[in-house]
């Protein structure tokens, strides 16, 4: 049997295929296994900031918000804004 010319054309005996296999997958576990270990799981901040609809304000909310307080406009509107006009069909009642 001839050797090979070319480096594509050579193949590895069986055993050493399914060994760099195994060593390549086992590298990769034990990798993440120790970031699993090193890296501590970071407290939670659940900040969601000035919101209207915060837990009572919810439109699917089951607590009745207060009726006396109006929500906070998260946007203010700008200074060259104009409404639109109110256009009413024709044969709407008024």
């Amino acid at each position: 049997m001839e050797t090979p010319r070319y480096d594509e054309k050579q193949e590895l005996p069986s055993p050493w295929e399914w060994i760099i296999l195994t060593v390549f997958s086992a590298m990769i576990m034990g990798f993440g296994w120790i970031v699993y270990l090193l890296v501590a799981d970071a407290p939670r901040f659940w900040d969601f900031g000035q919101l209207p609809d915060a837990p009572a304000e919810s439109i699917y909310s089951s607590i009745t918000p207060e009726k006396q307080r109006l929500p906070r406009r998260q946007i203010a509107p700008l200074p060259e804004a104009m409404p639109l006009p109110v256009i009413v069909p024709k044969g709407a009642r008024k």
